[in-house]
């Protein structure tokens, strides 16, 4: 009689942790809208943005840290609203192999705090000691901007001419101002510092040598090499006043577009006139800023000598001060989901899809 009456009592204590615990997973996300029937996503009629986000599952609470989007005629940031209410007068839309997912959407600064891992490529030829201690500074204020913007930011730098020459992997806005400040001008970012300097420092003299400067072989080189974190959006500033040189098929603009289009946006600060190469852009001197296109940043032409340049005033400032963690309940963890952010407003709209495990 008392075995009995023990295996009663065991199955009852075993029912109601299950519950609780059934309760507390139902709890943990009770503040997200349920997943929305009888909404027909928009198709983008203009795609003039690319919705750039990273991953972070909590559980089956998937988070997406989306890169903030700017109208590409005003260059404002656009606001990124779901609605509860009526879910397809939304501007944002995020679906889970083909199913339209009930989300929440919360921008950045408002009680959330983001991950960024930022990434200054430099290029350090001798055509930019004009403008590399403008550079620098600029990218000193950026920083320290940044880090108190309610961002989770890290910094890093990579210094090239023919090839990766420099540089220092992701760290604080007050190591990063120590390593900008050892040199003057273009010497700045020559060189690695930090504790794994000696294995940058091998890791690119094996990394691979284009034709000349060259900003796709930086960014390549940081996205294979630097300890960039987990949800964290990848962002690139290119600063250069050269075409992008390779020989046409390796290091060339369509490589760093297959490799980081979707994963990182790349931004190009452009100190040349743009007209100055006219006679002999080609596939082999490529415009560095599409780069920029194909990845989703923007693009800023600025005076050779940098003068009174302000990475604050870029439109990449705006994009990462007006980001948003979009957040919705998956049907499914640990396994291969293909999902697709759709951004739609009168002005600008646009689709990306991402196949992912979580």
């Amino acid at each position: 009689m008392k075995s009995k009456l023990l295996l009663v009592l065991t199955f009852l204590f075993s029912f109601i942790i299950v519950s609780c615990d059934s309760d507390k997973n139902e709890n943990t996300n009770s503040d997200i809208p349920p997943d929305p029937s009888g909404v027909t996503v928009p198709a983008p009629t203009k795609n003039n943005i690319q919705p750039t986000a990273s991953f972070n599952p909590a559980g089956n609470r998937i988070q997406i840290n989306l890169l903030g989007l700017l109208d590409p005629t005003s260059n404002q940031p656009l606001n990124i609203a779901y609605n509860v209410s009526n879910p397809q007068s939304s501007s944002i839309f995020v679906e889970e192999d083909g199913v339209v997912k009930g989300l929440k959407v919360t921008k950045v600064g408002s009680g959330t705090v983001l991950k960024a891992d930022i990434v200054f490529l430099v290029d350090n030829s001798g055509s930019m000691d004009e403008e590399a201690d403008s550079i620098a500074a600029s990218i000193i204020d950026f920083a320290n901007f940044l880090q108190t913007s309610g961002l989770d930011v890290k910094f890093a730098i990579v210094g090239y001419d023919y090839g990766v020459n420099g540089g220092i992997n992701f760290t604080n806005a007050q190591t990063l101002s120590n390593y900008l400040n050892r040199e003057t001008g273009t010497y700045r970012t020559y060189n690695f510092a930090g504790p794994d300097s000696a294995a940058l420092t091998n890791r690119a003299y094996i990394f691979g040598y284009p034709t000349g400067e060259n900003g796709v072989i930086a960014a390549i080189f940081a996205d294979s090499v630097y300890t960039w974190r987990a949800g964290a959006q990848r962002v690139f500033v290119n600063f250069t006043d050269e075409p992008t040189q390779s020989n046409g098929t390796q290091w060339n603009n369509a490589m760093g577009c297959a490799l980081l289009s979707g994963k990182a946006t790349v931004h190009t600060v452009f100190s040349q006139d743009s007209t100055y190469y006219s006679s002999y852009w080609s596939n082999t001197n490529e415009r560095p800023w599409e780069f920029s296109k194909c990845t989703g940043g923007t693009i800023k032409f600025i005076p050779t000598d940098a003068a009174g340049l302000s990475l604050r005033d870029l439109p990449v400032a705006g994009a990462l001060a007006n980001s948003y963690l979009v957040e919705y309940v998956t049907s499914k963890t640990g396994q291969a989901h293909t999902v697709k952010i759709t951004v739609y407003t009168s002005n600008a709209d646009g689709v990306r899809t991402y196949n992912i495990n979580y």
